[in-house]
């Protein structure tokens, strides 16, 4: 009985950080942003396809949270917002498939990526 108390626990605190580094147009290579969004899956029931269909959504809006809009008029800026898609998009992903990878196990994972370039 502890154990399940310390599962459900676990799985309560668990979230996933979508990360993404990119560049400051104005000063390429010497200003670096990190961006962070937490999305939490705690109330989710990822053995159930609406479960992991919410979960797969909630990291979609996350990527978009994280890389914000650009200019679409200046290249830097959309090529620095692709960028920011791309590396967002596969820190969610490796997120997905290790929280996945954890349910098929029967064991809950708490899990932060962070992606640098």
């Amino acid at each position: 009985m502890p154990n399940t108390v310390f599962t459900k626990a676990l799985c309560a605190a668990a979230a996933i950080a979508v990360t993404a580094t990119g560049f400051s147009a104005s000063a390429h290579a010497q200003s670096r942003v990190v961006r962070t969004a937490l999305v939490d899956y705690a109330d989710l029931d990822l053995t159930s396809e609406d479960g992991q269909a919410t979960l797969q959504g909630r990291l979609k809006g996350a990527v978009r949270k994280v890389c914000g809009s650009y200019d679409s008029r200046s290249l830097p800026d959309m090529r620095d917002h692709d960028i920011c898609m791309d590396e967002a998009t596969t820190s969610a992903r490796r997120a997905s498939v290790t929280i996945m990878a954890a349910v098929r196990s029967g064991k809950p994972v708490e899990t932060a990526l962070s992606i640098s370039n």
